[in-house]
């Protein structure tokens, strides 16, 4: 693990040992969080992701926040216009792989939404978790238009701080303004793929939205998951039940195809 700096920004990187990297996943970290708590959090399982020979970035916001798309943020990151895509922008640079993908819980699902806009072309593919899509009055205004860029999306029924089913989002010490029910999110980013095929499995405790076209879009919904990152331990009850059924960096790395 190596802490690296572009001027006054900083980025943890975890790096294949056996051989140079073939790829690279950036993982954008949740509000009041940073890059090493963001590993933790996800008990490692992306450091894990190594193993395929994939290097392992995480960003770390300004005040524990990424500038996302969200209109109503009332962060000091969005006070100072801190600028985020460049900042992503400059790490892709730095490490030269060709191949980029981004994945980010929360703020961190959010701004990986803003490249999806406003660097159309940087990624080989997403993943949010805990994320979804604010409303169009919920939007910053003049984004970028999103090109084909496959997207999988993990959300809870039980989360209370990005509601599955939409509404205002947030605490009662932040505000986030509303976002789209996670349904929603997923065929507006569908839509701008072409993936017009949708079609619906289910099992005991989960469903897959799946749209295919152009450039697949999935939404895994897990029934009664809060606001976390599935991984294989135990995090703040205040944040909502748990699951041990997958870990997300396993089946993010696998819809990849990494």
């Amino acid at each position: 693990m190596d802490r690296k700096k572009i001027g006054e920004r900083s980025y943890v990187l975890v790096s294949p040992d056996e051989a140079p990297a073939s790829a690279l996943l950036l993982f954008f970290h949740g509000s009041q969080q940073s890059g090493n708590v963001a590993r933790n959090f996800t008990a490692r399982t992306f450091d894990d992701l190594t193993a395929r020979g994939v290097a392992v970035a995480y960003p770390n916001g300004v005040a524990n926040h990424f500038n996302d798309a969200r209109l109503d943020y009332d962060e000091k990151t969005r006070k100072l216009g801190i600028d985020d895509v460049g900042f992503t922008r400059d790490i892709v640079a730095e490490l030269g792989l060709s191949t980029v993908f981004a994945a980010g819980f929360s703020n961190g699902g959010q701004m990986v939404l803003r490249l999806l806009h406003d660097a159309p072309g940087l990624l080989s593919g997403a993943a949010t978790i805990a994320a979804s899509l604010p409303t169009d009055d919920n939007l910053l205004p003049d984004l970028g238009t999103p090109v084909p860029t496959p997207l999988l999306m993990i959300h809870g029924t039980g989360d209370r701080i990005v509601p599955y089913e939409g509404g205002r989002a947030g605490t009662a010490n932040q505000r986030r303004g509303t976002v789209r029910s996670a349904v929603a999110a997923a065929e507006y980013f569908a839509q701008a793929n072409g993936s017009a095929e949708h079609s619906v499995t289910e099992a005991d405790g989960f469903r897959m939205d799946r749209w295919d076209g152009g450039a697949p879009v999935q939404l895994i919904t897990v029934e009664g998951m809060g606001h976390l990152v599935p991984a294989p331990h135990d995090v703040d009850e205040r944040l909502g039940p748990g699951t041990r059924a997958f870990a997300a960096a396993d089946v993010i790395a696998d819809f990849f195809e990494l």
